[in-house]
């Protein structure tokens, strides 16, 4: 197609397509700034809810903690009377552990009549029994030692008393067994 239009019309019609092209991004640029513009909006919308949300969750769980600080500190108190009646019974001499190993000891036709207990673990303990006859009453000293917790056990008296003996025997026990 020939145009035989003059230059200025040439010259309009140039400037009107480049208008209509500029009009064209111009309104495209406008709609990428506007979908732009709402996205980042709702972005920070969304943000500014999480944030809250997280506040929100993060005070509760302040306010939570809060009631578990008396918790603790009543935790703490108990846990150091705990340690504190440990330590008091690792150091005390546990006789319960003598009571057991005697009765485990005692041979039949053997009856304890009396303990002397003293309170310490290292100071002897003196145990009178009866027994029907002499071996017994050997057998009684010699069971005795047996025990894991008793470093050695003599006998300090036998008695002749009505048809039975009466035998005393003294043990001590080994270094930190008794406890």
């Amino acid at each position: 197609m020939i145009n035989l239009l003059p230059p200025e019309a040439k010259k309009q019609i140039r400037f009107g397509r480049r208008n209509g092209i500029l009009v064209r991004y111009l309104i495209i640029a406008a709609a990428v700034v506007v979908t732009l513009t709402v996205e980042f909006v709702g972005a920070q919308l969304y943000l500014n809810q999480q944030i809250k949300t997280a506040q929100d969750e993060a005070a509760s769980k302040n306010l939570a903690l809060s009631k578990y600080k008396g918790l603790e500190k009543d935790v703490q108190a108990v846990n150091s009377r705990v340690t504190s009646v440990e330590k008091i019974q690792s150091t005390q001499a546990k006789f319960s552990l003598l009571l057991s190993d005697l009765a485990e000891a005692t041979p039949k036709g053997v009856a304890i009549t009396s303990i002397s207990l003293t309170g310490d673990d290292k100071k002897p303990v003196r145990v009178t029994a009866t027994a029907a006859d002499y071996a017994t009453a050997l057998s009684f000293r010699d069971s005795i030692a047996k025990s894991p917790r008793i470093s050695a056990a003599d006998i300090e008296s036998i008695q002749q008393t009505d048809k039975l003996k009466s035998v005393t025997v003294a043990f001590a026990f080994n270094p930190g067994k008794a406890r």
